[in-house]
């Protein structure tokens, strides 16, 4: 049974309590009887916005989670790299994978891994969603590191909006990947309004600062979405 639904049975029964309490009441008369006949009355008031307002809330609130137990979900791998100089023609090695080797929540998570020697690049995952309406929306997600650096080998980007990202530019960065050894849950919020399609894209990843091989993993990626009342 859904929230919405759970809400309106809440709403329903309050209704007929409240209901049966004033007709009880109203079998006697009295000072003190019709003070109780107002006070429920105005306690009815209260219940009956009090749950509609849960119940306009619920319906305007969704939550699409993945934590990569069932693979990748909806979720795509895609990247903004350079060329390799060292193997003319091709870009450098990189790759986003499902392992079972480090994992935040479950059995699995996704690797991340990059040849960041050039000083560049970066990839990330990324999905779209249905978007009937401007509305605020929320990613968050965590990210592994293998060791705490005072250097910032890599940085940790996201991105919310109605076009797919397609390079580093299109991404806020959330902070740098090694500032603690182990997991750390980062977060993205924007308020966007859907395209002509009727969708829009989140996506999150790492981009290189380093010259060097870089190796993180991301695990149990929320999205939240409430649209907008206006």
């Amino acid at each position: 049974m859904g929230k919405a639904a759970e809400t309106s049975i809440v709403l329903k029964y309050s209704i007929i309590w409240c209901a049966s309490f004033v007709a009880f009441k109203l079998q006697g008369d009295g000072i003190l009887k019709k003070a109780y006949v107002v006070f429920v009355a105005l306690a009815t008031v209260a219940i009956i916005l009090s749950v509609v307002g849960a119940l306009i809330f619920y319906s305007r609130f969704q939550t699409y989670l993945e934590n990569f137990e069932n693979g990748f979900g909806e979720w795509s791998a895609d990247a903004d790299v350079p060329e390799d100089p060292n193997n003319p023609g091709h870009l450098v090695e990189w790759h986003i994978n499902r392992v079972a080797n480090v994992s935040h929540f479950g059995q699995y998570s996704l690797e991340l891994f990059i040849d960041g020697r050039q000083d560049d690049g970066t990839i990330w995952i990324e999905r779209r969603i249905e978007l009937k309406k401007r509305s605020q929306v929320k990613v968050s997600f965590w990210l592994y590191n293998e060791q705490e650096s005072f250097n910032t080998r890599a940085v940790v980007c996201a991105y919310i909006g109605a076009e797919d990202p397609e390079v580093e530019g299109d991404f806020t960065v959330l902070g740098s990947a090694d500032e603690v050894a182990g997991w750390k849950n980062y977060a993205h919020t924007a308020i966007i309004g859907a395209d002509s399609s009727g969708e829009f894209w989140v996506a999150v990843g790492i981009s290189v600062r380093w010259e060097t091989y870089l190796t993180y993993y991301v695990d149990y990626v929320e999205i939240e979405v409430f649209e907008s009342f206006l």
